[in-house]
């Protein structure tokens, strides 16, 4: 085990992931008996509870420094927040994606959100999202790691093409809306 405090923060970071992905629900998280994080039930429909529920937990500057993001095709659906290349942090420990409403560290996903931002942000920083991949159980494979952490697409390109638009669209759009 390492320290108590670092085994608690990786606590809070496995409920905040399951909290995004289920909105709907309140979690409250205690140690030692004090209350750590609590996180009300979100009402509405998912969008809008999904948006209410990752400015919860990523904070009121995120979501004023962020833009939404949908894109969809016949096989794939995303959503989700994503920061403007003005805002952003020093590792991607911030980023939080989800396939199929499956916390995931996925490379491939990691790597086109890299992209998308390739010539906005400077080396070595990393933007805060929320992305969300719904997508037809037979295109991708949840089979690949023990923890059910990473994941294979079928296609990737076809993935990774869709949320790099997705992102850019998104910036470019939010970057026009700030402008106004």
């Amino acid at each position: 085990l390492k320290t108590e405090s670092a085994e608690t923060g990786q606590c809070v970071d496995m409920l905040q992931r399951i909290a995004l992905a289920n909105p709907h629900i309140s979690f409250t998280l205690y140690n030692e008996g004090k209350k750590k994080l609590t996180l009300n039930a979100c009402q509405g429909e998912l969008f809008g509870a999904r948006q209410q529920r990752i400015r919860d937990v990523l904070g009121a500057e995120f979501a004023e420094n962020s833009v939404d993001i949908a894109a969809e095709n016949e096989f794939c659906k995303i959503s989700g927040m994503v920061s403007l290349p003005t805002y952003h942090k020093a590792n991607s420990l911030s980023e939080f994606l989800f396939v199929n409403n499956r916390p995931v560290r996925d490379k491939l996903i990691l790597g086109a959100i890299k992209g998308a931002y390739q010539g906005m942000m400077e080396n070595g920083r990393y933007p805060v999202c929320a992305v969300f991949i719904q997508i037809e159980p037979m295109y991708v494979d949840v089979n690949v790691h023990p923890t059910k952490a990473e994941v294979r697409f079928y296609d990737n390109g076809m993935v990774r093409g869709l949320l790099v638009s997705a992102i850019r669209n998104a910036l470019n759009f939010g970057g026009q809306k700030s402008a106004q």
